[in-house]
């Protein structure tokens, strides 16, 4: 019984996992807007940031392959990612709902419906060209 269990149990993490990639797999974007630079407060303004921020471009296809690259993050990011005061956000369609999504620079990216909030990140080479950070397990470097 016992080896029932842990197998039923091992089956159900990998379902999970699978449908939380699929879940950002599926995707019609249905708008990009441009990016929005907003320092922290009380921090004094980066203009190289400033800049690199403006010059972050995104478009339809390219949000898509965004998510289809990332892997959802239900219990939020830990220490994986970094976060970067830049962010372009927008709507999508997936699994009969529309989303407001975010995406901050640095490789992460919230969707929000009602009262409900999903977090994703992207750790693949894919997502290199799309964002300005990628993560790199905290070693700076």
């Amino acid at each position: 019984m016992k080896m029932l269990c842990t197998f039923a149990v091992a089956v159900a993490t990998v379902f999970a996992f699978a449908s939380r990639e699929a879940a950002a797999a599926d995707v019609v974007v249905e708008s990009v807007g441009t990016p929005v630079y907003t320092p922290l407060p009380g921090k004094t303004d980066d203009r190289a940031m400033a800049a690199s921020c403006r010059a972050w471009v995104l478009d339809r296809d390219q949000v898509a392959r965004f998510f289809a690259a990332s892997q959802e993050y239900p219990d939020g990011f830990g220490d994986a990612f970094y976060s970067l005061p830049c962010t372009i956000s927008g709507e999508l369609r997936a699994q009969g709902r529309l989303w407001t999504y975010e995406i901050n620079a640095a490789a992460t990216a919230t969707w929000t419906s009602g009262e409900t909030v999903r977090r994703f990140g992207c750790a693949k080479a894919t997502c290199e060209p799309l964002v300005l950070l990628m993560p790199d397990d905290n070693s700076g470097k």
